[in-house]
């Protein structure tokens, strides 16, 4: 039996589609059938997407998370996804209350890193990212070093991250992002982690010379290892 994929989507909505597109893309290139996925849009306020990208603590977001796990569980899914760095801040708190596995795109990224045998690395995310240490947490136990925008540099990235997801964002913000990159390797980063899933929608590899982790990709692919690994037991 082929195992269900759930994934929360809905943070923001275009990645979510992108990321769910790509996994089964990718199953199909291996196997003839398509995965048996699941999709919550969860119904996200402004507001709320608002708070939580600048560092403050929402309510709403952890309530709506923690339903969605729990219906995903109830309809029999075998692995659930996140794809949004910031709501990580929650893994913890999801995976007490869930039966399935929920893979975490912060411990991925870091083992992508890892396997890539960087030493210093920066990033750029949501200011809950950076303000919880989600990243440097996990490289820490890596053994990897982890640089970050400096204050003014990290209050735009968050903004322009809700303008990303708003599909509002110029192409000023563009250049503005490559050049926070450009700092960032000028202060010792081997490589860039995009910390934010909507990230690749404004800049990618053509854009700079310094290495860029996409958070998002390196998902998709741990995801796709998930579903066509063989399914131990039946629950």
């Amino acid at each position: 039996m082929e195992k269900i994929l759930g994934i929360i989507g809905g943070l923001g909505p275009e990645t979510s589609c992108s990321f769910c597109l790509n996994v089964n893309n990718g199953v199909k290139k291996v196997k003839d059938t398509q995965p048996q996925i699941i999709m919550e849009n969860v119904p996200m306020s402004d507001k709320a997407l608002d708070i939580i990208a600048h560092g403050g603590f929402s309510a709403e977001v952890l309530g709506l998370l923690v339903d969605s796990v729990k219906r995903l569980n109830r309809v029999g899914a075998d692995l659930i996804v996140i794809p949004c760095n910031t709501v990580h801040v929650f893994i913890n708190d999801l995976r007490k209350i869930s039966d399935v596995p929920l893979l975490s795109i912060i411990e991925e990224t870091a083992k992508e890193c890892k396997t890539k045998s960087f030493q210093k690395v920066g990033v750029l995310g949501s200011s809950t990212t950076i303000k919880e240490r989600l990243y440097a947490a996990e490289l820490q136990k890596c053994g990897i070093e982890l640089i970050v925008p400096n204050s003014t540099d990290q209050q735009f990235i968050s903004n322009c991250i809700i303008r990303i997801i708003n599909q509002t964002f110029t192409p000023e913000d563009k250049n503005k992002m490559i050049e926070i990159v450009e700092k960032l390797k000028t202060e010792g980063a081997q490589a860039v982690i995009l910390g934010c899933t909507d990230l690749f929608l404004i800049i990618s590899q053509e854009d700079t010379t310094l290495p860029i982790i996409n958070s998002t990709s390196v998902l998709e692919q741990a995801t796709i290892d998930s579903l066509l690994s063989p399914k131990i037991e039946e629950r």
